[in-house]
């Protein structure tokens, strides 16, 4: 049963939070590195120096390309200049220091590595090895350089050709995704600091100390950063009444708003799976576990019984019964939602036959609800699991359960996701190039309590200058559409940058001065990470903030409850959120509207109707992901294009 929910108002709130970074002595010093234009050197030997735009004096107005190495070399000019002039250099600089002072030590080679790091490795198994991996980085906050550590589990090469399914009991367990009892790992942030406990067991001593004449110092503990809390998300129902708990308020009152149409429900199932499609509707009656949920009927306050249930029994779910039932669906003349029983999608079979169902209706823009009989056969997990697959089938009838007040209002939303069609192609030096064959950037409109509006692609093409126009052109129409609707903030949601120059600015010109339009990148794939030492769990409390420089703030959509109450589910790490861009970059600055932003970031990850506890991303950013997820199915088994605009929430 759910719990009281308590405010941040009623507890004392430690203020500390340590990030994964150890902050390197001293925070001031000289950096010093030979350069060379890179025009006076041959395109062939380019490859192997490290290239950055400098100025070459002072007084200079123009950045030139240089070519940049750390020892004396013939051709090249000595320049000595302060830590800060130039990050990039500076970190490159430590990098080959620490690499310099560990090169004997157990490092593994990580060949794909895109970044900057070292890997110590911790331990080996026959599955891989446990890794953790150290990359220069200048934390804006403090105004000082040091090191980003993490740890990484390696699956052995030899060990992934043997594997008979694509999902690994023990390389999770060793990955930290499961416990030593192979259930979902919910002290995920004690293993990961037990990690770094080892880590700095058995490499502190290498890297206390390194860089010319041992110059730079390594702090053995994570840097503490002040934090400070968001607002608890506030629900609103039917009336505008409102709760801090999404199912405490629909068990108060009625859901926002009911489906305009009444619904029919059709329960498909193999004839062999016959009794745990009766399990499942049982359970979504409220029958078997009436005290975890009550029923569709209690709870949403929708008709749900034998009046408006049926059952399609069938021997196999192929094209043939789908495209039945499709047409069985589009002549009901009242609203009918099949709920699908299948196997789980741990075999490539199962994973297509689900890809298949889904774009099979969202291709006739019906809705469907699909459940697995691995989640139905295990009665935990399906005691548990009831009240989500009622909040989704719910929101498929067509029903609205909630809405998140807003710190904003008058604001709409732009979510923006991009699926891009790459090609990759082997050159001389065996090297693989990516080359983008077709560009295509699409967009969730909600406003800023989480009601979706729309999903519109902002434009496809497979030249990038007539793909750069479209974009400029539809997210100008997308704008002005807002602006006549009354909108005051266009806020938009990205998890990647869009060039200033060949967009935004042009977007941002002729929009009127009292209009904000504000760029915030939102990504959960990142490399920041953080615990609250003070807590058991080392989990931070649900919506604390860590600001890491003067426009990056890392944020923790999921946490420790108020009310302290256990763990029904990992906790993730934190969301990363940079405010970008904006056509007023000062008011992006005013620390009034971007903890309103902030806020509205939070608020939006309580409008997820997939569960009553999904709230690991914004709303803008989740259908994006999840809308490139599906893409990215449809296409890889072939199935034809689907006309984006049938994509609504309730398909995902």
């Amino acid at each position: 049963m759910p719990t009281q929910i308590i405010t941040k108002h009623q507890i004392m709130i430690n203020s500390n939070i340590s990030i994964n970074f150890l902050e390197i002595t001293p925070t001031e010093f000289e950096v010093k590195f030979y350069w060379q234009k890179l025009t006076e050197i041959n395109e062939d030997q380019r490859k192997n120096f490290y290239i950055r735009n400098i100025k070459l004096r002072e007084e200079d107005e123009k950045f030139e390309k240089v070519a940049i190495v750390f020892e004396p070399l013939e051709g090249f000019q000595e320049k000595i200049c302060p830590q800060n002039y130039n990050l990039d250099i500076t970190k490159q600089l430590l990098f080959k220091v620490l690499l310099e002072k560990c090169k004997n030590a157990d490092l593994f080679e990580n060949s794909k590595d895109k970044y900057h790091r070292l890997y110590f490795i911790l331990n080996k198994h026959k599955e891989g090895s446990e890794t953790i991996w150290l990359e220069p980085y200048f934390l804006s906050k403090t105004n000082s350089f040091g090191f980003l550590l993490d740890y990484k589990f390696f699956v052995d090469d030899e060990y992934k050709k043997k594997l008979a399914s694509p999902v690994d009991r023990r390389i999770l367990q060793l990955s930290g995704t499961l416990d030593n009892s192979g259930k979902s790992n919910k002290e995920f942030y004690i293993f990961k600091q037990e990690k770094l406990k080892l880590f700095l067991n058995k490499f502190y001593s290498l890297i206390s100390q390194f860089g010319f004449d041992s110059s730079f110092a390594t702090s053995n503990k994570l840097l503490e950063l002040k934090s400070f809390l968001l607002d608890a998300k506030t629900y609103q129902f039917e009336n505008e009444r409102e709760n801090k708990s999404p199912y405490l308020g629909l068990q108060a009152f009625s859901p926002l708003q009911k489906p305009l149409n009444d619904t029919n429900f059709i329960f498909v199932f193999k004839d062999s799976d016959r009794n745990t499609a009766i399990d499942l509707l049982k359970g979504l009656k409220g029958e078997s576990f009436p005290q975890q949920f009550a029923g569709i009927e209690s709870l949403f306050k929708i008709k749900f019984n034998n009046d408006n249930i049926t059952g399609k029994k069938v021997v196999e779910i192929n094209d043939e019964v789908l495209t039945e039932l499709v047409r069985e669906i589009k002549e009901s003349p009242i609203n009918l939602v099949p709920i699908i029983l299948t196997n789980s999608k741990a075999s490539e079979l199962d994973e297509q036959i689900y890809y298949k169902i889904k774009h099979c209706f969202t291709s006739n823009n019906i809705a469907c609800q699909v459940v697995t009989k691995d989640l139905v056969n295990n009665v935990y997990s399906l005691k548990y699991s009831l009240s989500n697959i009622g909040l989704q089938i719910f929101a498929k009838s067509g029903g609205i359960p909630w809405k998140i007040k807003p710190a904003l209002n008058d604001c709409l939303i732009i979510g923006i996701g991009s699926k891009n069609l790459e090609t990759f192609t082997q050159v001389a030096d065996k090297k693989w190039t990516k080359k983008i064959e077709k560009y295509f950037t699409y967009s969730v409109l909600t406003d800023s309590s989480g009601i979706f509006k729309e999903i519109q692609i902002l434009s496809e093409d497979e030249d990038e200058e007539n793909y750069y126009s479209k974009l400029v052109q539809k997210l100008k129409s997308v704008i002005e559409k807002a602006i006549k609707e009354g909108n005051k903030n266009i806020v938009v949601h990205t998890p990647h940058r869009i060039s200033k120059d060949k967009v935004w600015d042009k977007v941002f010109y002729n929009i009127p001065n009292d209009i904000l339009v504000s760029i915030i990148i939102i990504n959960d794939k990142h490399k920041y990470f953080g615990f609250d030492l003070s807590k058991n769990s080392l989990v931070p409390y649900e919506s604390s903030c860590v600001a890491i420089s003067e426009v990056e703030y890392l944020v923790w959509f999921e946490g420790l409850q108020f009310n302290n109450s256990a763990f029904t589910k990992p906790i993730g790490s934190p969301i990363y959120i940079n405010f970008w861009y904006s056509n007023n970059m000062s008011n992006l600055k005013n620390i009034n509207f971007r903890n309103k932003l902030l806020q509205d970031c939070i608020n939006l990850s309580g409008a997820n109707w997939r569960g009553f506890k999904a709230k690991q991303l914004p709303v803008s950013i989740f259908y994006c992901q999840k809308i490139s997820e599906f893409l990215t199915k449809f296409e890889e088994y072939h199935y034809d294009n689907i006309l984006i605009d049938n994509l609504k929430p309730w398909f995902l």
